[in-house]
């Protein structure tokens, strides 16, 4: 969200140019901006598209060489010209979902759920990667791939953060994936788990949408709040996930 702005952009994998950037300015209906990226890196996976300061980043895991890696470009104009990308040097990880804490430092999240901190241009990383939390696990008999804590995506709202995270595998049984939330004063928590996890879950194959899960929440046009996550639609998996917009409510606590 920027403003009466809403860009988007998701896994484009071994397509290039690639991460292209999407417009809309109701969520609804969308227009192709173009591509961020058009050098290969790999396949390239979840990413975190935000501003900071006036200017935009998107945060990229891909696979150079077969390895996992983290990258980021950035841009003054949303339409480009985008940088080339820089290896941000962090090892095995993937998801990153960036977070400015209270202090107005920069930090990464990634899936695990750890963390690592950024310069305040945030093309560089600052200290090493720590574990700083293990979301909330579903029941023992619920049918799913694997815990696979993923998808960290923070903001600030009033008093608190939010980490939204998912867990459950992506593309296991129908069952699998959900996305899950905690809370905490500060960015470096501690982290209160909520108590009505999980927020998203599809509990049937029956269900016309499965493996729903990692989602970002945004604020509306109307002052509404939604998430955007995806998810497989029934009958159709082999086409892949699709881009799902669900509304969510803030309660009072």
């Amino acid at each position: 969200k920027d403003g009466g702005d809403y860009y988007m952009t998701f896994s484009s994998f071994f397509s290039y140019p690639g991460v292209v950037i999407w417009h809309s300015r109701d969520l609804v209906n969308w227009t192709p901006i173009g591509p961020a990226l058009k050098n290969p890196i790999g396949s390239v996976w979840a990413m975190d598209l935000v501003k900071h300061n006036g200017r935009y980043f998107i945060y990229i895991p891909a696979t150079p060489g077969g390895q996992q890696g983290i990258f980021v470009i950035h841009a003054d104009d949303i339409r480009g010209p985008w940088s080339d990308p820089i290896d941000l040097k962090i090892p095995n990880s993937i998801d990153p979902g960036h977070a400015v804490g209270e202090d107005g430092k920069r930090y990464l999240f990634v899936g695990g759920i750890s963390r690592i901190g950024l310069t305040d241009d945030g093309l560089a990383t600052v200290g090493e990667l720590e574990h700083v939390y293990s979301p909330w696990h579903y029941p023992k008999d619920w049918v799913v791939e694997m815990y696979a804590p993923e998808g960290p995506k923070i903001f600030r709202r009033g008093d608190w953060f939010y980490l939204v995270s998912a867990v459950g595998g992506t593309s296991g049984p129908p069952t699998s994936h959900m996305v899950v939330a905690a809370r905490s004063h500060s960015i470096t928590g501690p982290w209160e788990t909520c108590p009505h996890n999980p927020i998203v879950h599809t509990k049937s194959k029956d269900e016309p949408w499965w493996s729903r899960g990692h989602a970002s929440l945004v604020e509306g046009p109307g002052g509404d709040w939604w998430m955007i996550y995806h998810g497989y639609e029934n009958g159709f998996r082999t086409l892949g996930r699709q881009t799902l917009l669900e509304p969510m409510e803030w309660t009072s606590d």
